[in-house]
């Protein structure tokens, strides 16, 4: 039986970010399915949802639409390009 497997697109800064993460005590999943935000933080008893993007990046429609959706529920997604943006999320 074979599996497709997606191999998603990540960004050159995620690996820092992740790791920026991880250093202050955050638990991080990266997910891929399409439209999802590209990390999954956990760090005091809250969960966050982090989209990774260069300096020039934009939401994709798919992205963009979940963003809105998720906003509805009071679950806000952060856009993060630096190290210092996603700890500054932490806070």
């Amino acid at each position: 039986m074979s599996l497709n497997r997606r191999n998603p697109r990540r960004d050159l800064n995620e690996r820092r970010i992740v790791a920026a993460l991880e250093k202050a005590g955050a638990m991080v999943y990266r997910l891929s399915a399409p439209g999802l935000p590209d990390l999954l933080v956990g760090h005091r008893k809250r969960w966050l949802l982090l989209e990774v993007k260069g300096p020039r990046g934009k939401l994709e429609p798919l992205q963009h639409q979940f963003h809105l959706t998720a906003a509805c529920l009071g679950l806000p997604c952060h856009v993060v390009s630096t190290e210092e943006q996603a700890l500054e999320i932490l806070k």
